[in-house]
């Protein structure tokens, strides 16, 4: 036998031994060497290592850009969620407090009223058992623990002669039940959609909790886990340079360890959607979590894009361990209140260096109402000095945030850190060949991702870039009973930029190739029932506008949608890029009764600040139409507080001017184009106040004022000029 295989096979505890013949064929054992001995791991080894690996993944993430340091904000319960199921033993004294102060005297008052029994929480006897909590009894203690509240919960909620009381008792004990979820529970499962902060949750929390608390645990991501050996990828991150080492020999001391600080083990892995192999890890890590199920000091924490879960990892809900898994589906609360948004807000603009004088208060909102829209516009003005933010420019901000991150994932892969993982090739033709495929089959979703792959040989790693970006995702398309299984297809994340990538594809291959192919699929494709309406209308517009090619310029004109995408968007158009053509556009629009006209008079009035398409464009205007076309598209736009459907609401305005004129505001000219706007308002319904603010305005700015209305008797609306002379009439007024 050669010696030499074994020495190859690196098994622990392993002793060759050499069997000798002697002449009379006795055989004699002889110990000749040993080849491996038991390696044997160190507490401080381990906590070491352990260490080191959670300091090299929250590097890691910051180096990739998923985790953006110091922005997390805590708006709601979910990392006290995890502290509880981290640390469930040093928390539960806060559980415990919380009960020590519960005052059920007055339910017991309306209790013996209706001669019923006496309510008790009965906690004594977990009292007395909990200070000889250690690891080894805890899960069966919380257990108890919970079932026994969530008793007493029910109890007071089905309680038949509580009446509206009720819900106020069952309310004090609610959250204590709730909070007990994530103390007796092994498997945490964080579910949310692409871009919503899971890696930024999970990182600040492993930097800023658990390694601040010295705790145990390890932290992974899907992606670098071989799918079929969970227990190898893990000692690989803890170990990476020892092929001597057993999943069990780092349990025997992990327990150990866990048993002295009376702490548990937790094993976390990010992003479980990105893993390659996901059919095979999806089954493979519900085997492993089953088997991690009896060792009491082990938890797990799994995060998974919302999209994925029901289709690839549904099956974690459905095992042998699902009463020991508890799912948070939402990171971020809704409807946060404003001292909250602002805060993020600002760590965001600080993260990544942004600086700016003024930004317009609608801009923010709608950048702080679409969290993935804002940290898009984040990445892509990173270090740079907007100025004044008057407007995102969408078109301008994905063509910016293109370039960026092609150039940066297309670096990434072809520079794989490490993996085994090599290729060359730009994925912006793969993106290219998606939305082809897209225009092609008239298909918005769930192309199928073999049909776009020149060789099966590079789909690994057209996978890593699916499932580490936020824009473009891979999803399984499960046909039921089908005998073709499921399929991989291709999704954009966000619809917007979906129809910008379309919008480009057509105007610079479509167009190109074929006009009538072009003019057929604006036809057919983008129009009020399409899914590309709203999106592709409104980047076709700002495309066209950089063409010098007046024939693709008059397709897109011609179209039934244009004037309405016209009136909406040239107000995103930058001021400098108004031209003569444009304002004359706008001016038709102005006197076309068939369009609606609040949204641009609101922003001609809203545009003081600019040169172009701003209020004084709208005085001008006003001053050239006759009384029925001022009526129809000016008065008849405005309504008051019972009346203003759809309609501008006078109110708002005539309170937000009165709240100004006494505070000192009116100071510029601009501001006081704001009360100039008053006099043009003279027709509209209930104008009697309208007149009233005007006429304080008046007296305080004498001067200013009589320009003002000597400027608007030169209107063509013999109407307006009539009521105009009323008023200074009645006031003495002299022009």
């Amino acid at each position: 036998m050669d010696l030499n295989f074994f020495k190859k096979l690196k098994l622990p505890n392993i002793k060759i031994i050499n069997i000798n013949r002697n002449k009379n064929s006795k055989i004699t054992l002889v110990e000749s060497q040993t080849i491996i001995e038991k390696r044997i791991i160190l507490k401080d080894e381990l906590i070491s290592a352990l260490k080191n690996q959670n300091e090299a993944q929250i590097n890691a993430q910051i180096n990739s850009g998923k985790y953006l340091k110091n922005t997390f904000l805590e708006v709601g319960n979910q990392k006290d969620y995890l502290r509880y199921f981290c640390s469930s033993i040093f928390y539960l004294d806060k559980i415990f407090d919380i009960i020590e102060v519960l005052d059920f005297r007055y339910l017991n008052s309306n209790l013996e009223k209706k001669s019923e029994p006496t309510f008790s929480l009965e906690i004594e006897p977990f009292f007395k058992e909990k200070d000889n909590l250690e690891i080894n009894n805890s899960l069966d203690f919380f257990v108890s623990l919970h079932q026994h509240l969530e008793s007493k919960k029910d109890f007071i909620g089905k309680h038949p002669k509580l009446g509206n009381i009720r819900s106020k008792f069952e309310f004090k004990i609610r959250d204590l039940v709730d909070d007990l979820i994530y103390f007796k529970s092994k498997i945490i499962l964080i579910t949310e959609m692409a871009g919503q902060g899971k890696t930024n949750f999970l990182c600040d929390f492993v930097e800023n909790f658990l390694l601040k608390k010295n705790a145990i645990n390890v932290f992974l991501t899907g992606i670098e886990i071989k799918s079929d050996d969970i227990r190898q990828s893990i000692i690989k991150r803890i170990f990476p340079d020892d092929d001597n080492i057993t999943f069990s020999d780092i349990l025997e001391v992990v327990e150990k360890i866990c048993k002295e600080k009376n702490e548990y083990f937790v094993i976390i892995i990010d992003g479980i959607n990105e893993n390659y192999n996901t059919k095979t890890f999806s089954n493979c890590l519900e085997l492993f979590i089953s088997d991690m199920q009896k060792y009491e000091f082990v938890k797990i924490i799994l995060s998974c894009r919302s999209e994925y879960y029901k289709d690839n990892f549904i099956n974690l809900e459905n095992s042998n361990f699902s009463n020991s898994l508890a799912v948070i589906d939402s990171l971020m609360k809704r409807n946060l209140d404003e001292k909250i948004l602002e805060k993020f807000f600002n760590n965001y603009i600080d993260h990544f260096k942004i600086s700016y004088s003024h930004i317009n208060r609608d801009v923010k909102g709608q950048l702080l109402s679409n969290f993935l829209l804002f940290r898009i516009f984040c990445e892509t003005y990173e270090n740079s000095d907007l100025d004044v933010i008057d407007n995102i420019y969408k078109e301008e901000l994905f063509n910016n945030y293109y370039i960026k991150k092609t150039t940066e994932i297309n670096n990434r892969l072809n520079h794989s850190n490490g993996s085994s993982l090599i290729g060359s090739f730009d994925i912006r033709n793969f993106i290219k060949k998606v939305v082809k495929r897209m225009i092609e089959k008239k298909q918005y979703t769930n192309i199928v991702l073999d049909e776009i792959l020149d060789s099966r040989d590079d789909k690994e790693l057209y996978v890593r870039f699916l499932d580490e970006n936020i824009l473009i995702k891979r999803d399984l398309i499960d046909y039921g009973n089908s005998i073709f299984g499921s399929s991989e297809v291709v999704n954009f994340t966000f619809d917007e930029f979906r129809d910008f990538l379309i919008s480009d594809f057509l105007i610079h291959d479509v167009y190109v190739n074929s006009k009538k192919e072009f003019t057929d699929f604006l036809l057919n494709e983008v129009n009020k029932d399409s899914p590309l309406m709203e999106g592709c209308s409104t980047f076709l517009f700002y495309k066209s506008r950089k063409s010098i090619n007046a024939d693709l310029k008059s397709a897109i004109s011609a179209q039934v949608w244009f004037k309405n995408v016209f009136a909406k968007c040239i107000f995103n158009v930058k001021d400098d890029d108004i031209s003569v053509e444009d304002k004359g556009t706008l001016k038709e629009m102005l006197f076309d009764v068939s369009i609606q006209k609040k949204k641009i008079i609101l922003n001609l009035i809203n545009n003081g600040n600019v040169k172009n398409l701003n209020i004084d464009f709208l005085f001008d205007s006003l001053l050239e139409m006759n009384e029925d076309e001022y009526r129809l598209n000016f008065s008849e736009n405005f309504g008051t507080s019972n009346y203003r459907y759809n309609k501008i609401d006078q109110d708002d305005i005539l309170s937000f001017l009165t709240e100004k004129l006494y505070s000192g505001w009116v100071n510029t000219e601009n501001r006081h184009k704001l009360f100039e706007l008053l006099i043009y308002m003279f027709l509209n319904d209930r104008s009697y106040s309208v007149k009233e603010l005007f006429e304080k305005y008046y007296f305080q700015n004498v001067e200013i004022a009589t320009l003002k209305l000597r400027k608007v008797m030169n209107a063509k609306n013999e109407v307006l000029k009539n009521e105009i002379t009323k008023f200074i009439q009645r006031y003495g007024i002299s022009l």
